[in-house]
């Protein structure tokens, strides 16, 4: 594995110095031809620092979310998700607690889960809300789940409340103020349980 990671260092290296020498003066070796040759490996300090700066971002980049998925959100957020069904609302009300989870802070941990339950919807699977995560958000989800009974009455509403109740729930996680998603949710639950 580490033999792998260096040998993509040094690649990379490689094809940067070449740019460097080619961008230069010293590349034309003052007889008007290109040098062929590029120095290999670390040559300062700097440069093994650069490398391992280089190694430690991508190392944390992964432990932060996945990969697969993390390249999934944008294009998810991209999408035009049209219908009134109850897997067609859901879907774009995630895309929506998504969206505010990339523009209000950056927290693409949570959007790329937030849209993994949207595109989950999107491909007719069950997406159930998540669990409280704290005790706060207990009587919240409990009139959630009370709620959802009327998804087939009001599917809109209800997805409404459902992916509000996430996109809260991510905020109280981390520490976020709530108040606004929570107000939110309120009024997505009223909805939800309204008479038609």
């Amino acid at each position: 594995m580490w033999r792998l990671v260096m040998g993509i260092l040094a690649r990379f290296s490689d094809v940067r110095l070449a740019g460097v020498a080619l961008l230069s003066k010293r590349a034309q070796g003052g007889t008007g031809k290109r040098i062929e040759g590029v120095k290999r490996g670390v040559g300062s300090p700097r440069g093994f620092a650069r490398r391992c700066c280089f190694v430690a971002a991508a190392l944390t980049f992964s432990g932060c979310a996945s990969f697969p998925d993390s390249f999934e959100v944008t294009p998810f957020l991209r999408e035009q998700i049209t219908g009134d069904t109850w897997r067609a609302c859901l879907a774009r009300e995630y895309q929506t607690q998504a969206r505010s989870e990339v523009r209000f802070g950056r927290h693409w941990a949570q959007a790329t889960r937030l849209a993994a339950k949207g595109r989950a919807a999107l491909d007719n699977r069950d997406v159930a809300p998540d669990p409280s995560p704290t005790p706060d958000l207990a009587p919240a989800n409990e009139r959630l789940v009370a709620a959802l009974a009327r998804r087939a009455q009001n599917p809109c509403p209800c997805a409404q409340a459902q992916a509000r109740y996430d996109g809260w729930a991510a905020k109280a996680s981390r520490g976020a103020p709530t108040v606004e998603t929570a107000a939110g949710f309120d009024e997505a639950v009223a909805a939800c349980v309204a008479s038609r």
